[in-house]
């Protein structure tokens, strides 16, 4: 295990509270980065209202004076000096304004006038109606705002209100105008601003500057060019507030148009870093905690992990030793907790008390395999052993037999003359005599002849009862390996029946490692950590599934290598039986040739006794021929059947030899499955033996 199981634990509770601090504190950064986003939308918006309606009331004191003034025009006849002296009643204590004026519709070098407040009087060539504020004045429907510029007079920045005079029939009659100084106007803006190092600023409809504290600005700076927000001239629409938090340098922007007559934009812009100086403050502390969180979680959950995973290791550490060529079933795990760990050492330590039990009888079972295997062995080569002396006597009878039925056959011949000799003993009676000797001769030879089958057939007769006893004792041994074998097969079985209750113990150990998954999966994010422990006996239950897998693949060779040898036996058995059955029936032939010679030694006496009597009487001699005559067809008959008996000698022992080879080649494959078997036992034996009981 290598401690990883450990590791696993602590980097996995890390992870937990890792992911627990991180998702808390998105959260949390994200809430507050929306509550500063609205906050700061709802502040912009305040903001940017705030100083569209302070400039409007700022407008609306000339709008009112510029109102006054030609509702004066209007109800008064013109005359200079009293619109003059009005004109500087209506400007007293107005810092603001810096004059007040009204222009006919002529042009002033064309004989036109030109009143102002401060008497000024403008020179010969002054044409008003080039001016802007004029052209401005005289094309609004109510009043009109020009364009900033430099005041000639004040030498100021000024911008003039102007609005046109009809009479009272609606002829168009000039244009008052009133110049305001933008000077106070710098004041009222720039205090409003969103950020701590925000910038306020008032621009006209181009975007030039209005206010500004660098005077050399004024009028001759383009705002959007200057700091790079010309994409953003175009979305500042009327009577709405414009704000965007992010105009991609780094900093915030707000808008509004102040009023539609002028045109001008009220703007304010900063740094889009001092939006959010909470949210990093914030963020400090948060990351802060999450480390000491961290800190704290990998400290217990080293010590949870260490609590967990100690027994586990000690399991792991027993299990190798018996999976190991050290294999001591005696060693146990201490039980040093009451929860699902200390359940499952318990488990492990019946499992290897089971174990135990269970190779303390294999082994057994392996000693009695062992003799059994030997036992086998020996009885394998002496029934080789015999077989060999069967097919050697079977040989050896074979050749008699040949030898047997040559000597019939010569025997044959013979009675054949004798029967020829006795048909013309009548007609040449003075050949008497050498015709007696030569049938005396012959019936020597085939008394001689007779008293050799005999012998030979008392050797096959003998030979066939130790054949029979061999066979029996074969049999016996046969009948007691198949014994062995049956016990072998038995406890085969037991050992499949061991190992069925092994698979039995892993698969409720991954029944446990699932319940165990389960729980932790209900315990949620508390029962992460166990669930690795869990996944862990899931993996050593599958691991002993698959050594009890092996184990049993080994017990299936080892039964299929039984099943073979139990197949083998079955048919030595049965070969057994049939070379004993053939073997009965070939001594029973051979006890029927013996009495035939017997019977045949008898009538070849009584021939040789005739001869005999032949050669002392002639007389005699005619009537023994007779009854020789009657004898001789005794004879052929009884050589007739000695052939016939003979020919079936001859193919029994065709019929044992085939049989005797089947048994020498069932022998041999006895001989070659004991070898497995014995073979198989020894490497059974060998696997056990690791195991210490």
């Amino acid at each position: 295990m290598k401690n990883s199981l450990k590791l696993k634990l602590i980097l996995g509770t890390s992870l937990v509270v890792a992911l627990s601090v991180l998702v808390i504190s998105i959260s949390v950064i994200l809430i507050q980065y929306k509550n500063e986003t609205a906050m700061t939308n709802e502040t912009a918006t305040v903001k940017v209202s705030q100083a569209a309606s302070d400039l409007n009331l700022f407008f609306q004191k000339p709008i009112s004076i510029v109102n006054t003034v030609s509702h004066y025009l209007k109800t008064h006849e013109i005359d200079q000096d009293q619109i003059e002296e009005f004109f500087e009643k209506v400007l007293a204590n107005e810092g603001n304004f810096s004059e007040l004026y009204f222009a006919s519709s002529l042009p002033y070098k064309d004989g036109g006038f030109f009143y102002a407040n401060d008497r000024w009087t403008p020179p010969a060539d002054y044409d008003q109606t080039t001016r802007a504020w004029y052209k401005a004045g005289q094309a609004a429907v109510t009043y009109a705002i020009s364009d900033p510029y430099l005041d000639s007079v004040t030498n100021s920045m000024v911008s003039a209100l102007s609005t046109k005079i009809t009479d009272v029939s609606g002829s168009f009659v000039g244009v008052v105008g009133l110049d305001i100084s933008l000077k106070n106007l710098d004041t009222i803006v720039s205090p409003i601003k969103i950020s701590r190092s925000g910038r306020s600023y008032l621009l006209d409809k181009n975007g030039n500057y209005v206010t500004n504290s660098d005077t050399s600005k004024l009028m001759n700076v383009n705002f959007f060019s200057e700091n790079k927000l010309g994409n953003l001239q175009s979305r500042i629409t009327e009577g709405s507030v414009f704000y965007t938090d992010n105009t991609g340098n780094g900093t915030y922007f707000a808008a509004k148009v102040i009023s539609k007559e002028s045109g001008w934009i009220f703007v304010t812009v900063g740094p889009r870093a001092e939006l959010f100086e909470n949210i990093r403050k914030n963020l400090i502390v948060i990351v802060t905690l999450a480390i000491i969180a961290l800190v704290v979680s990998c400290l217990v959950a080293g010590f949870i992990a260490t609590s967990i995973v100690t027994p586990i290791i000690s399991v792991d550490k027993a299990v190798n030793n018996i999976a190991s060529g050290d294999a001591d079933l005696t060693r146990r795990v201490d039980v040093r907790s009451n929860d699902e760990i200390g359940s499952m050492v318990t488990g492990f330590n019946k499992f290897t008390q089971k174990l135990q039990d269970i190779i303390r009888d294999v082994k057994g079972s392996k000693d009695i395999l062992t003799g059994a295997g030997e036992e086998l062995v020996q009885s394998s080569e002496d029934t080789a052993s015999a077989i060999t002396e069967i097919i050697a006597n079977i040989e050896s009878m074979y050749k008699q037999i040949n030898n047997q039925s040559s000597s019939v056959s010569q025997t044959a011949g013979a009675v054949n003359q004798i029967a020829s000799n006795i048909e013309s003993l009548e007609h040449m009676i003075d050949h008497q005599s050498s015709g007696v000797s030569a049938a005396s001769a012959a019936v020597e030879e085939m008394i001689g002849n007779i008293r050799s089958v005999n012998t030979s057939v008392e050797k096959m007769a003998n030979s066939f009862e130790a054949l029979e006893q061999t066979t029996k004792s074969g049999i016996t041994k046969q009948l007691d390996v198949n014994k062995r074998i049956e016990q072998i097969e038995n406890q085969s079985q037991m050992l499949q029946e061991a190992n069925q209750a092994i698979s039995n113990i892993a698969e409720q150990t991954n029944l446990l490692a699932m319940n165990a998954a389960i729980e932790a999966a209900h315990a949620g994010e508390a029962g992460k950590g166990f669930a690795v422990v869990a996944d862990e006996i899931r993996k050593l239950s599958e691991t002993s599934s698959t050594q009890s897998k092996t184990i049993g693949e080994q017990l299936n060779n080892i039964k299929e290598s039984i099943s073979t040898v139990v197949a083998a036996s079955s048919q030595s058995s049965a070969a057994f039986t049939s070379v004993s059955v053939k073997i009965q029936e070939t001594d029973e032939l051979v006890h029927q040739i013996k009495a035939a010679m017997s019977e045949q030694t008898i009538g070849s006496k009584q021939i040789s006794d005739a001869l005999h009597s032949m050669n002392n009487s002639t007389v005699e001699v005619h009537a023994a021929s007779t009854e020789m005559s009657e004898g001789n067809k005794v004879i052929l008959e009884e050589i007739k059947n000695l052939q016939n008996a003979t020919t079936v000698m001859k193919g029994s022992m065709e019929e044992m030899k085939i049989g005797a080879q089947k048994i020498n080649e069932t022998g041999m494959v006895l001989n070659e499955v004991s070898g497995r078997m014995k073979t198989s036992i020894k490497a059974i034996g060998n696997q056990i033996d690791q195991f210490k009981v």
